[in-house]
Order: structure tokens, then sequence, then C-alpha cells
């Protein structure tokens, strides 16, 4: 699991950690049912992976399930059906609002799962900055980049933070990065994250996240496997799934703001 180190009066979130493998040992026997399910208001969007699988971290692709019936409502009477599509099941037309909560509802082979996430208001990323790596590694040259934000006081928030390098996704095991607002209420929050050495040239973006409470959850209960798997538990729990009648998987409203900066000589900001 990420770990992270709070100063004040600026309060920084700073990140360190090293590759952590995922292999757990789940049931191997009985196939099990996964949903990940995603609804975002930038632009509004949602689409749903269904599969089926023995070990829900095995390498192996998964057997995709088609010919699911997949319905997205909205507790204001709202409901949206996705569509089928190259083994996902999509729909740009889900209206979001804030302050929402929405169901999913996954009908596979007459056996209906559940899941409810609330929308939650956009935190906007104040700005980017870069940073010569000169403290995490005397062997890691190159560059850092910070990420300032102001974290609303009036609510609890649950953040998840993706990073992209020249367009690409960086989703390794340590790149698994969420936190929560339980220190930083109310502040101002610089975003530190020094394991990540970037080169003079690259474009970076990166994508804060703002979560429910309950895919916070199930995204912490991932969260401490990769850990105790990394220090050779046994046997690891399985994921806390926030689906009903047994499915694997999450649902997550969520809301979301990038921004992208490119390294060099003037480290020039992206909008």
């Amino acid at each position: 699991m990420t770990k992270f180190i709070f100063i004040a009066p600026i309060l920084v979130l700073l990140f360190s950690g090293c590759e952590k493998v995922i292999d757990v040992d789940l049931n191997e026997t009985n196939p099990v049912i996964v949903i990940e399910g995603i609804l975002t208001s930038n632009p509004d969007s949602a689409y749903v992976r269904i599969s089926r699988t023995t070990s829900y971290f095995d390498n192996n692709p998964r057997e995709v399930v088609g010919g699911a019936i997949v319905k997205i409502t909205d507790n204001k009477g709202h409901e949206f059906e996705l569509h089928e599509n190259a083994g996902m099941y999509v729909s740009n037309s889900v209206l979001t609002y804030f302050d929402t909560e929405y169901t999913l509802t996954v009908d596979v082979e007459g056996t209906v799962y559940k899941s409810s996430s609330t929308i939650h208001r956009t935190v906007y990323i104040d700005s980017l900055s870069v940073v010569a790596n000169d403290s995490y590694s005397v062997f890691m040259d190159g560059y850092n980049v910070n990420m300032y934000f102001h974290d609303p006081q009036e609510e609890n928030n649950y953040y998840r933070l993706k990073t992209f390098v020249n367009g690409e996704p960086e989703d390794a095991p340590e790149d698994f990065i969420f936190f929560d607002d339980n220190n930083t209420n109310g502040k101002f929050v610089e975003v530190r994250i020094r394991r990540k050495v970037y080169e003079a040239g690259d474009t970076v973006t990166y994508e804060l996240q703002t979560l429910d409470k309950a895919a916070y959850e199930y995204f912490d209960a991932i969260s401490e496997i990769i850990d105790d798997n990394s220090e050779g538990t046994a046997s690891p729990a399985n994921p806390n799934p926030n689906f009903s009648s047994g499915a694997l998987g999450y649902f997550s409203a969520q809301t979301s703001n990038k921004k992208t900066i490119i390294i060099g000589s003037k480290n020039k900001s992206l909008e």
C-alpha cells in the first residue's frame, strides 16, 4: 500500500514505495463473475466489463461474458441501458448529477447483481510543478512532478490518482495510488511522488479522481491484499466486493480532473 507523510502548514502527501507483484490465491474451482463498472461525469459516459474467472488476479485473459442485461438507474427515477460493444457494455447517454446515487444492475443468465455509488463534486487540480529528483535515489536521475489542489472542507473526499506518461497510462501495482482527506480536509495539498522519475521531454498527465466511500473501501481492500501478498502472507483475503449476489469487482461513480505538464527547460503546463 502506498505510504503517506503529512507535513504542515502546506500539507504534503509524500508517496514512496517499491514494486509489488499481485499473486493472490482465490477459489480455483468455482467460476466467479467479475464486474468492473465506471460512471464518469467528464464526459458523461459509462462502461462495464463482465468476465468470469477462477482466480481474480489470474494473469491469463478472463472469459468475457456476453448477453447480459446492464442498466444504470439513479435516485431521481432515470434509467439508462448499456449496450454491448466489443466485450464491453457502454453508454454515452447517462445523465450525471452531483450528490446523486446511481445503481448498476447486471443480469447474467438469470442472476441479478447490484451495486450503488454516489457521484460527488469534481475536485480540480490547481497546478503541477517539476522539481529535480535529488533526494529519492542517487541512482535515478531525472525529474519529479508535484500536484497541488484545494480539498473541499464541506465534505469527506476520497481520491485516486492516475498517471500517464507520453499518453500511456502507468498501471503497474505500484501505480495504484489513492488517499482520503482525513488529515487534509479543507487544506491546500501538495502531492509528491518521489519514486516516479521522468525525463526531459516527457509529457506527464495527472488525473485526480474523486470517488465515493464504497468504491474507496473496495480499493483499500485491494491495497491490503497487495501489501499482504508482498509480505508473504499465506492466505490473503478476497477483496470485499460492493456487489450483491457474490460477484467480485466494483462500481464507481466518479468525477475527475486532468492536468498535463511537459518536462523541459520551461516545464510547459497544459490545460
